[in-house]
């Protein structure tokens, strides 16, 4: 683990605890940023090259057309994929069996990257409408980089907030939903109950959160509005119906196998399959996000030309489908327990993540086996990631901590265009697993030098 190749360059430009204000004052910008809300509190973003920005969407890009040409090969539609996946039907209770394997399915991605000795390595790419952090990443971009410009801090380093991923986003979503920028659609973002968002608990709230959403929405001809998922209807002819409303689209921003089932949810379901109302995204983009398809790259690395083989080799760390008949994968993963991490293939939420380093030898093996008997788990090896000297103030008592920490870096890819960029990172008091919800904080990236 080393700060010596970090891509956050504020150790290389400023002292490591230098902030344009006093941190007490920094991380109030944090302040209603859900995941940016734990008990440490980081006092600035990270800084991030310009051209090295460009290269982790450029890298992203085609990282995201691989795993689409890989899954390909094996599948013509969502019902084959979700075949040569190995995933339960149940997972996706809104998944339409018959939806082709396409282009269009790489409408949203956002990989999670670490970097290691300067290289970045993709441990995961996510594809689905639903990527968190969206808004997250939009709003504390614009927060620092303003208080930034007013101290002279901005123009002395060339800072600048790379693209809004939240208009990117509502652009993406009126051409994949085949709505007229003049037509004032109506489009439903229905309020759900899993996940870590604002207002989970209280519909008004979860509005009051989403307001810069709306607004985005509005200035690309979208009405949004919000109605509970739970209590959506749908008439006798399948039409969707949200408090009596009829609804021809809808943005999905939940996981629907992390929702109760529901008669809204059901309600929904009924919608799509009458064909009466079109959805961003449909539930087949979610089945490229499993984890099974960074393992089909390295199996078919020799099918891939040079150049998409060194990308693959050099930014995709080794990722083996773990199963129960493949006694060598296991035993090589025994062995060298500090080398590989085991992963539910179809997780989200660092949910079950178990890093052979941080296990002892006995819990290890348990967790292999039951892995390997269950089904539907990769291994995948360790990233040794770089880390960066961070300042901290927890939020309890005001006080202030430095720390050097592990990152993800997760820009944003709307219509495979670069937009936002969301940071993860250690905290204090984080766990291993770079994740909101074990402890990690939710941060962004300003970018530096144009």
């Amino acid at each position: 683990m080393t700060t010596t190749h970090t891509a956050d360059l504020w150790p290389r430009l400023l002292p490591p605890c230098a902030t344009a204000d006093d941190p007490r004052a920094a991380v109030r910008l944090f302040d209603g940023v859900k995941g940016a809300d734990g008990p440490w509190r980081p006092v600035r973003p990270l800084l991030v090259g310009a051209d090295t920005y460009r290269d982790l969407v450029r890298l992203s890009r085609r990282a995201a057309e691989l795993v689409l040409s890989a899954a390909r090969r094996r599948a013509d539609t969502a019902r084959d994929l979700l075949a040569a996946l190995g995933s339960r039907p149940e997972d996706y209770p809104l998944l339409d069996p018959g939806d082709p394997v396409e282009d269009r399915l790489l409408t949203a991605v956002r990989p999670d990257i670490l970097m290691e000795g300067g290289v970045a390595r993709f441990v995961e790419l996510n594809v689905d409408g639903a990527l968190g952090g969206v808004l997250q990443a939009d709003l504390l971009s614009g927060r620092f980089l303003d208080r930034y410009r007013r101290c002279g801090l901005a123009s002395r380093l060339g800072l600048s907030a790379a693209p809004s991923a939240v208009r990117a986003r509502a652009e993406a979503l009126r051409t994949f939903l085949g709505l007229r920028r003049d037509a004032a659609a109506p489009v439903l973002m229905p309020h759900f109950t899993g996940g870590h968002l604002p207002g989970l608990d209280d519909c008004a709230r979860f509005a009051d959160w989403l307001a810069p959403v709306f607004r985005h929405a509005r200035d690309h001809g979208m009405r949004m509005f919000t109605h509970p998922l739970t209590a959506l209807t749908t008439a006798p002819d399948g039409t969707l119906l949200a408090g009596g409303r009829a609804v021809g689209a809808v943005f999905r921003t939940f996981v629907s196998h992390g929702e109760p089932p529901s008669a809204g949810l059901t309600a929904l379901r009924r919608a799509l399959d009458a064909g009466a109302v079109r959805m961003f995204t449909p539930e087949s983009t979610m089945l490229l996000t499993n984890k099974i398809t960074l393992a089909w790259l390295w199996d078919d690395l020799d099918l891939l030309d040079p150049a998409d083989r060194r990308l693959v080799e050099t930014h995709v760390p080794r990722t083996v489908r773990l199963r129960p008949v493949d006694r060598d994968t296991l035993g090589l993963a025994v062995r060298d327990r500090a080398g590989w991490v085991l992963k539910p293939a179809n997780g989200f939420g660092g949910s079950g993540v178990v890093v052979g380093a941080a296990a002892a030898d006995a819990d290890w093996r348990t967790a292999l086996d039951h892995a390997a008997r269950q089904g539907g788990h990769v291994l995948q090896r360790y990233v040794d990631a770089d880390r960066t000297a961070m300042r901290f103030v927890r939020t309890a008592d005001g006080e202030v901590a430095d720390a050097e920490v592990p990152y993800v870096l997760g820009p944003f890819l709307y219509g495979l265009r670069g937009s936002g960029l969301l940071v993860r990172h250690g905290t204090p008091a984080a766990a291993d697993v770079l994740n909101a919800g074990r402890g990690a904080a939710m941060n962004t990236a300003l970018l530096a030098g144009g």
